[in-house]
């Protein structure tokens, strides 16, 4: 009989392909699990997963749990990354603050794992593919990624938290929780990621702008170009940059604090699928 682990990586695989593949999923799973009673386990498998999400959704997490979370699970586990995936997308989940800008702004992150998207949904490779809220980024602009042991500065894979928004009124109105609960709000156009290594942890909290944000209805839109990319709504320098790092560890995060930014890159990052290696390692996917 195949195990949950089993179940679950066929699962992700093929949620991996996106919603174009819904109906060839129960072929599929038919191919997969040629014998009924395997086939049939896996289908209570799925059904049990769908009640226990849905029992997750209406549980709230707090605050210092999802914090917690993201800053001590392995990321290479399918099972965590699942749990994880579940905490950002519930329907009530409490936002993270993140802190003042020293060149001014106050922000806060609000959880989601499906913000921003590779240059290249989907790439050639035979290898399986990570389902998109962990994704690679290149940041050495004359090079490609590669399905090896990239050097540190060529880029990193991470996993998406969540929308970095600003708060849209006077600075001397932001005065408590209470009034940060009510806003406003609003985007600045980056995501929140957790950089992790090959062991799967934790390395770093950074935010990358988000090229290709979605239109009126919903889908992915075209990459944003030009000269209208990449700027905090209330820098005060002005800084044009694609990618820069925000804290050693989500735990540093929070509205007493005053944060610069490092590691910033001032030219557009490529970003790219992820895939899992024999070992259970995450790695950029060859661009093709």
């Amino acid at each position: 009989m195949p195990t949950d682990a089993e179940f679950l990586a066929f699962f992700n695989e093929q949620h991996a392909k996106g919603l174009g593949a819904l109906k060839g999923r129960e072929k599929a799973a038919q191919e997969k699990w040629p014998n009924k009673a395997d086939l049939m386990a896996y289908y209570r498998w799925s059904m049990k997963r769908a009640d226990d999400r849905e029992k997750e959704e209406m549980t709230p997490i707090s605050r210092e749990d999802l914090k917690a979370m993201i800053a001590t699970m392995n990321y290479n586990s399918n099972i965590a990354r699942s749990k994880l995936v579940t905490a950002v997308e519930r329907s009530i989940v409490p936002w993270l603050p993140v802190g003042s800008y020293q060149n001014g702004g106050i922000y806060r992150i609000v959880p989601g794992a499906h913000g921003l998207q590779p240059d290249q949904p989907d790439p050639k490779t035979d290898r399986w593919l990570v389902s998109m809220n962990v994704l690679g980024v290149n940041t050495n602009a004359s090079t490609k990624s590669n399905e090896s042991d990239d050097p540190e500065t060529a880029g990193f894979v991470f996993h998406q938290i969540g929308t970095l928004e600003y708060w849209g009124d006077k600075g001397e109105n932001f005065r408590s929780f209470e009034e940060a609960a009510r806003g406003p709000w609003l985007p600045t156009g980056f995501y929140a990621v957790v950089r992790f290594g090959r062991s799967g942890a934790a390395n770093g909290i950074y935010i990358i702008y988000n090229f290709y944000p979605k239109d009126e209805w919903g889908e992915r839109g075209l990459k944003v170009t030009g000269d209208y990319w990449g700027r905090l709504p209330q820098d005060r320098s002005n800084q044009q940059f694609s990618m820069a790092k925000l804290a050693d560890t989500i735990t540093e995060l929070r509205f007493s604090r005053t944060f610069t930014l490092t590691k910033v890159l001032d030219y557009p990052v490529e970003l790219v699928r992820a895939i899992q290696t024999p070992e259970d390692a995450n790695i950029r996917v060859t661009v093709a």
